[in-house]
């Protein structure tokens, strides 16, 4: 089951769900001013704007409110998608309760609750949609365009120290992973089956924008690996995640900052 990319957990990412929601609520309503929205929001004396300026309140409330909580118990676990459209559907039905309460309360209960309900649920359902597909298709695209592109896995890295002296110059694919030692990289390849070090003085953040584009991601503050030996993420006893390799007996350890990412691409 694929989880759901780190970006739709961003405290930004919640912020454009709340203002979207209402925002695009009131301005489908005015602009296409559908028959069953019109309809609906007439209740209590032909109080249509009122009623559309609280509805749209309510909305962005119960937005404000769902994707605060959103944000901070979800933000450090594993959503699936499939988890992750029950919540939006959640969403709806919890502003839909509210604004058939007001709607309600504000015709005089001369209608059943449930019916009212029942009308207000396909409304927000009909026209809230809408802005949760393009938000999620949006932030699927942003999310695509992080991922490292195909590479030539001939391709040759070549590795310079502080000075922009040619050092050393490696097939990508020969690449086990990077580890950070103060002022230094020690860098783990194969030659010949066997595994090889090589220590170049550098800075970890400088080799991690060169050894990108070549697939290789960040799996720590210390270590960057490459997904093509990654065999397999497990949780030791004491509940760090580590990559296994398909050669060498280290196993790497992947903080929860850069484990999604990683997931992602094996």
């Amino acid at each position: 089951m694929e989880l759901l990319p780190p970006v739709f957990k961003k405290f930004s990412t919640q912020i454009w769900h709340f203002l979207m929601m209402p925002a695009f609520f009131i301005a489908f309503v005015l602009v296409y001013r559908p028959s069953a929205a019109r309809t609906f929001l007439d209740a209590g004396r032909d109080l249509f704007t009122f009623n559309l300026t609280i509805c749209t309140c309510i909305i962005l409330v119960c937005m404000v409110a769902s994707r605060l909580s959103f944000y901070y118990i979800w933000r450090k676990r594993h959503i699936s998608y499939i988890s992750y459209g029950f919540y939006c559907l959640a969403e709806i039905l919890l502003l839909s309760l509210f604004c058939a309460l007001y709607i309600w309360l504000i015709s005089r209960r001369l209608t059943p609750y449930f019916n009212v309900l029942g009308n207000c649920l396909q409304i927000c359902l009909m026209y809230l949609i809408i802005p949760y597909v393009v938000l999620t298709l949006v932030f699927m695209l942003i999310e695509a365009g992080k991922r490292p592109v195909d590479v030539d896995n001939d391709a040759l890295v070549r590795f310079t120290d502080s000075q922009q002296r040619l050092k050393l110059v490696i097939a990508s694919s020969a690449i086990l992973f990077i580890e950070a030692e103060e002022n230094y990289v020690r860098i783990h390849y194969l030659e010949s089956g066997l595994e090889k070090e090589y220590v170049l003085r550098n800075s970890m953040k400088t080799i991690d924008e060169l050894v990108s584009r070549y697939g290789l991601v960040r799996s720590h503050r210390s270590y960057i690996v490459n997904p093509a030996h990654v065999k397999i993420l497990r949780k030791d006893k004491e509940g760090v995640i580590l990559a296994e390799l398909d050669a060498g007996t280290k196993e790497i350890p992947v903080s929860k900052k850069f484990y999604d990412r990683l997931s992602s691409i094996l």
